[in-house]
């Protein structure tokens, strides 16, 4: 018998999105017991990043991860920002889609997920609390809390279970976690990794990281400069669809169209306003209350035919080639770097964004397999490494693509190089929730290789100059083998003893000098002088045959990578 409708809905019910969340938290990133403890240094890094920068202060982060059992650990994250006000306290870490990054502004973190998402964790690995110790300043005073507390999943919040006051010194946060069926290594996509490409691209940081071993790790500040924090911009014309209009219509407090869009898009004027009526007919004096989809429509198709000055891009705040060259130089220590902040351009017709690269070759650059050093991709977004999902990645791709053997990297996986790519944005086109890969937009793609391809002809010089400088010292020490030949041989012909090799290196020198400026050498023995200029006669004939042979070695080798580049 068919039920009824009714019984069929009895069970009907909805998730919070701390349910949702706790039943899909590979959604978060949470898969696999390597990726699942680096997410969470990951979050509660660039978390204090954001917060020590939007207060003015250079992060400085101690982190101890101590481990208590098999795949059982305790984190502790303590930094030296702003501190979390005591109202605050539970809501960044128990709520889901609760924070202040949802605004069109260059940001780590863009959800607000991460913090609520760690805590998450720990509660369904080991049912333990979350302690937090927060210090923040409220007005001239610096006050302090202690707390412990849980998640509420099914209010999307959190549940006090203790509280004290905590005498404060100074402001910032300690949160203390534990986690199960996780596991901290040095492999690539480890925790430790994390932190050393964290190091790079925010070479204005210091993190001191005590491992399970008892080791402790002191990642020391590159650079004494605070970056720049990022202005809030509005959405661009080309970059919007139908829907961010009705959406902004429906909730704006402007009393007319023209007023409401000129004020919620970049680069609109009242002209440009003017020209969208003429073109649709519809009347921009209008409540936008009363905005319909299709108007909506009509205003966005009618954005793609107009022309409109590029998007501000004064709301991208780069790392700097500078502070990207400190910070290679810091962590890899490399023979040769060298980096590249390109112009800002757009993708999706209206988002700005803005492509860093950095090359670093020899020293510590690379990674070690095997005790052997290959090649390493460090992938960035917003100065936050992206240490998992590389495969479907646009940066993986962009560098992937281009022909490393016409740079003079014929192996490019076994070279000792390490690329650093960035990209800096509003609106990073992450693949996922996760936030570890980039969305293979045409124009990103193609920005990363202009800017790789730049510094690799770079590097191409610096691999050109490094083999002329071998060759010529390989051809010093075949002289300095030599030569005492020549003079022995030479000595014979002169039907004289043999000199010493040093005094005779000395009187060719002295000649050679003399005969450049014009001058004229005087010699006491007769004979000593025609030994002499029989030794220069044989040593040039000789220097001339050996720079004939690397000559034709040269050619040959250039004739071999000729054809190989016309074969590719």
């Amino acid at each position: 018998m068919a039920q009824q409708a009714n019984e069929l809905f009895e069970n009907f019910d909805q998730l919070t999105p701390s349910e949702f969340f706790r039943k899909n938290k590979q959604m978060l990133g949470f898969t696999g017991k390597i990726r699942s403890l680096t997410i969470v240094f990951h979050e509660l890094i660039t978390n204090s990043f954001d917060a020590s920068e939007e207060a003015g202060i250079l992060p400085d982060i101690d982190i101890e991860l101590k481990r208590v059992g098999k795949e059982h650990y305790i984190l502790r994250h303590k930094d030296n920002g702003p501190g979390i006000p005591e109202d605050y306290v539970m809501q960044v870490y128990c709520q889901m889609f609760a924070g202040s990054k949802f605004r069109n502004i260059q940001s780590r973190g863009q959800q607000g997920l991460g913090c609520s998402g760690c805590v998450l964790l720990s509660q369904m690995t080991t049912g333990q609390p979350a302690r937090v110790i927060s210090c923040y300043k409220e007005g001239d005073e610096i006050k302090g809390v202690k707390m412990k507390f849980k998640m509420d999943v099914k209010k999307n919040q959190g549940l006090l279970m203790e509280r004290e006051d905590y005498p404060a010194e100074s402001t910032g946060v300690c949160i203390e976690l534990q986690f199960k069926e996780v596991s901290y290594t040095l492999a690539e996509q480890g925790a430790f990794e994390y932190i050393r490409r964290t190091m790079i691209g925010n070479p204005h940081a210091k993190i001191t990281f005590k491992d399970p071993s008892g080791h402790k790790y002191i990642f020391k500040r590159a650079a004494n400069i605070t970056p720049v924090l990022p202005k809030e911009v509005l959405p661009h014309p080309k970059g919007v669809s139908a829907d961010d209009i009705h959406f902004m219509a429906k909730h704006s407090d402007k009393r007319r169209y023209k007023s409401m869009l000129t004020s919620s898009l970049s680069r609109m004027s009242s002209k440009k306003v003017d020209e969208i009526a003429e073109i649709t007919g519809i009347d921009m004096n209008k409540s936008p209350k009363s905005m319909t989809f299709q108007e909506a429509e009509a205003i966005v198709n009618c954005f793609k035919k107009m022309k409109f000055m590029a998007p501000p891009t004064d709301g991208l705040i780069p790392i700097g080639s500078e502070q990207i060259e400190k910070g290679m130089k810091q962590i890899l220590k490399p023979e040769f770097v060298t980096t590249i902040t390109r112009k800002p351009v757009t993708y999706a017709g209206g988002v700005s964004f803005i492509i860093e690269a950095g090359l670093a070759y020899g020293g510590d650059s690379g990674r070690i397999v095997n005790e052997q050093r290959k090649s390493e991709i460090m992938r960035f977004a917003n100065r936050v490494p992206l240490t998992f999902d590389a495969g479907s990645c646009a940066i993986t791709e962009a560098l992937k693509s281009i022909d490393w053997k016409r740079y003079g990297l014929k192996d490019l996986d076994n070279t000792p190089l390490t690329l650093f790519i960035n990209i800096i944005s509003t609106q990073v086109p992450y693949l996922s929730t996760g936030k570890q890969s980039v969305s293979p937009e045409p124009e990103i793609v193609h920005e990363i290789r202009q800017a790789t391809m730049k510094l690799a002809r770079k590097l191409q010089k610096h691999i050109r100059a490094k083999k002329a400088a071998k060759e010529k010292e390989k051809r010093s020490k075949v002289f300095e083998e030599y030569v005492p030949v020549i003079i022995e041989e030479a000595a014979k012909l002169g039907e004289t003893g043999v000199p010493e090799y040093h005094e005779v290196l000395a009187k060719v020198t002295k000649r050679a000098l003399a005969e450049l400026l014009g001058e004229k050498v005087e010699d006491d023995d007769e004979e000593e002088e025609e030994l002499d200029a029989i030794i220069m006669e044989e040593v040039d004939e000789f220097g001339h045959t050996v720079e004939r042979n690397q000559s034709a070695l040269d050619n040959f080798d250039e004739k071999n990578e000729d054809e190989e580049e016309s074969e590719e």
